[in-house]
C-alpha cells in the first residue's frame, strides 16, 4: 500500500511539474516592451483656439522584442496631445527632416531605439506644456502585442 502511495505522489509531482513547464513555456514568447520613455518638452504657442492646443514634443524609447514573433509599432495616442504620430527623421540637401510613417518594424529578438534624429512620436497639438520633471502619458498600438501604456519623463 505505501508503495503505490508513493508511486502515487511521484506521479503527481511529474504531472504538477509539467504543467508548470508547459505554463513557463507559453510565457517565453512575451510581448513587445517599452523601456526607458522620455520626451523633450516644447513650448507652449498661443493659438486662436485655446481648446484646440499648440505646439509639439516628442517622445523617444527603445522597443524590446523578446519573442520569437516579429511585430510592428502601428500607431500612439497620448493624453497631453491632439494626435500622436510615428516619425522618423532623415536628411535631405543637407537639411534634416522628418516624416510619419505608418509602422515600425520590431523583429523578433531584437530591440529598436528611437532616439533623436531617428524614429520618435511626434505629439502634436499639445494641450499642455511638457515641463521637466513631470510626465506624460502615452499608449502604444502594436499590431500582435496590442495597446501598451507608457509613462514618459520629460526631461
Amino acid at each position: 500500500m505505501q508503495m503505490i502511495a508513493g508511486r502515487l505522489r511521484v506521479s503527481m509531482l511529474w504531472m504538477l511539474v509539467a504543467a508548470s513547464a508547459s505554463a513557463f513555456g507559453q510565457g517565453s514568447d512575451e510581448k513587445v516592451r517599452v523601456d526607458g520613455a522620455w520626451a523633450r518638452r516644447a513650448a507652449m504657442l498661443t493659438g486662436a483656439d485655446a481648446k484646440a492646443g499648440s505646439g509639439s514634443g516628442a517622445v523617444y524609447a527603445t522597443l524590446v522584442n523578446p519573442g520569437r514573433e516579429s511585430d510592428a509599432l502601428v500607431g500612439a495616442e497620448s493624453e497631453a496631445a491632439a494626435a500622436a504620430e510615428i516619425h522618423e527623421s532623415y536628411q535631405e540637401s543637407g537639411m534634416m527632416m522628418m516624416r510619419p510613417v505608418q509602422r515600425l518594424d520590431v523583429p523578433a529578438g531584437k530591440k529598436v531605439e528611437m532616439k533623436p534624429g531617428g524614429y520618435h512620436i511626434m505629439l502634436l497639438n499639445l494641450k499642455r506644456d511638457l515641463t521637466a520633471g513631470t510626465m506624460v502619458k502615452l499608449t502604444l498600438q502594436f499590431q500582435n502585442a496590442g495597446k501598451v501604456p507608457v509613462i514618459a519623463e520629460i526631461k
